[in-house]
């Protein structure tokens, strides 16, 4: 039985395996608990400017990526491109939503929008994208509308 061929290029493709994926959500969750930790909010820029990076110039400059996802198992498995984007909208829509709340002192808003976001990183780094199945109800309503 052969191998699975794993791209291990960080060049821009449709499939990014799963152990990029999980680098990333790494990243995210240990900004996020340092931020808890130590109750400096701004350390919750650095994953944002990470997805903004990300989500503009491909996973190819995802420091969270690149230092985290060496230290994980190579995964043959891969998420598409598309879930992938969602997510990354999402997760800066939480990050954004959680500052601007934290800055504007709005603690308990702020709270909310950091709980929402570790939750979902939590649940995809145990294997359950929560991202995936929002994507997937949009497109089933998506699809239902059209049809009326």
């Amino acid at each position: 039985m052969s191998q699975p061929v794993v791209n291990l290029s960080y060049e821009c493709v449709e499939e990014v395996p799963l152990h990029r994926v999980r680098g990333n959500q790494l990243g995210i969750l240990l900004s996020v608990i340092a931020t808890v930790l130590t109750q400096q909010w701004w350390i919750l820029a650095l994953p944002l400017v990470v997805q903004l990076i990300s989500r503009t110039y491909g996973v190819k400059y995802n420091v969270f990526v690149r230092l985290f996802s060496p230290l994980l198992p190579v995964s043959p498995r891969t998420e598409a491109r598309e879930l992938l984007r969602f997510n990354n909208l999402l997760a800066i829509l939480f990050l954004v939503v959680t500052l601007a709340a934290h800055y504007l002192g709005l603690t308990v808003l702020s709270y909310i929008s950091l709980g929402m976001l570790t939750a979902a990183v939590v649940a995809a780094l145990s294997g359950f994208c929560l991202g995936c199945f929002m994507y997937f109800q949009y497109k089933q309503f998506r699809l239902r509308q059209q049809r009326h």
